[in-house]
């Protein structure tokens, strides 16, 4: 990540407009791999202010890739806190600019959720999202998950 992510001009300012930074070598901080769980590195986790993770992710990623998790991490970090309205901003930068990436299942699956939430609870919005998830992902275990809305 050091060598071809994080110097990427994109990523940094991604990072710097969203997060708050730490990183930590694992040998010299042994009692940190332990408290956060890391087996491995480079090991990413989304933390709010209280120390609540809301996202892991583990190993390399590419620059775009990269960007596409850490969208999904705010989002699903919005998600949590039931901020439905940001988590579908982030989900929908995800569909919008990283069409490719692996996590667009999972992002359609929340997107769905989302715009459901904010409909007050009708099923329309959301079906027609996962839909769109059941078509292009349909051997995703998101799919799967969202398959329940079509019986």
């Amino acid at each position: 990540m050091d060598a071809v992510t994080y110097p990427q001009e994109k990523v940094a300012l991604f990072i710097n407009d969203h997060f708050v930074p730490v990183k930590i070598h694992t040998d010299d901080h042994p009692e940190l791999t332990e408290k956060y769980r890391v087996p491995w590195t480079p090991a990413l986790i989304v933390l709010d202010g209280d120390g609540t993770e809301h996202y892991r992710e583990i190993g390399y990623l590419p620059p775009d890739d990269f960007l596409a998790h850490m969208n999904l991490a705010l989002g699903r970090a919005a998600f949590e806190e039931r901020d439905f309205a940001s988590a579908a901003g982030y989900f929908l930068t995800i569909v919008d600019r990283y069409s490719t990436s692996e996590v667009i299942p999972e992002t359609l699956y929340f997107l769905g959720v989302c715009r459901n939430r904010m409909s007050g609870g009708t099923a329309d919005q959301r079906r027609a999202i996962w839909k769109r998830l059941m078509e292009e992902h349909p051997k995703s275990d998101w799919a799967k998950k969202a398959s329940f809305a079509f019986e």
